[in-house]
């Protein structure tokens, strides 16, 4: 199904936060959709919804309950061309290989991804330079778990007990 020339291209957007105390102190989910939506309405596209996810770390996008969300949504219209808009790089994914196939399954649906800080381009120069920024959030991403994992042991060789309360 074809649109007419004067009919606004239609989009979907993903925001995703890494932690459920992001979401309710950080307004990160929020803050994001408004970002994207702000993009979309100057691009003059139609946004038809928004899958948020909460979820640590920067694996499996097949494990993240809104990506599987939006792809079943782009799957259950196949004959639409969607663009994804998404406010970070590093909201996309932060692991390479991850970030690379979750580019395949978008293109496979014939789906367009318009990220706010970051243009892609379908050039070998554009290519390298997505495929080192993806390298690099994973880069971050696994110092900073190294940090907190080397923090939280310090934390507890000073007699410090760094996880929750237990119950009772």
């Amino acid at each position: 199904m074809k649109r007419s020339p004067n009919e606004s291209p239609k989009a979907v957007i993903y925001c995703r936060v890494s932690s459920r105390s992001q979401e309710l102190e950080g307004n990160g989910l929020e803050s994001q959709e408004t970002r994207c939506r702000e993009y979309a309405r100057a691009k003059g596209y139609f946004v038809e919804a928004t899958f948020p996810d909460t979820i640590t770390g920067g694996g499996d996008f097949m494990k993240r309950p809104g990506m599987v969300a939006l792809l079943s949504y782009l799957d259950a219209q196949p004959s639409e061309n969607y663009v994804v808009i998404f406010d970070d790089l590093k909201r996309f994914a932060r692991d390479t290989r991850f970030h690379l196939d979750l580019r395949d399954a978008f293109r496979l649906r014939g789906a367009n991804i318009e990220c706010l800080n970051f243009k892609f381009e379908d050039t070998p120069e554009g290519e390298f330079i997505e495929t080192i920024m993806a390298a690099q959030g994973a880069l971050e991403r696994k110092q900073n778990g190294r940090q907190v994992a080397q923090k939280m042991k310090a934390r507890m060789q000073s007699g410090y007990w760094v996880h929750a309360a237990p119950v009772g």
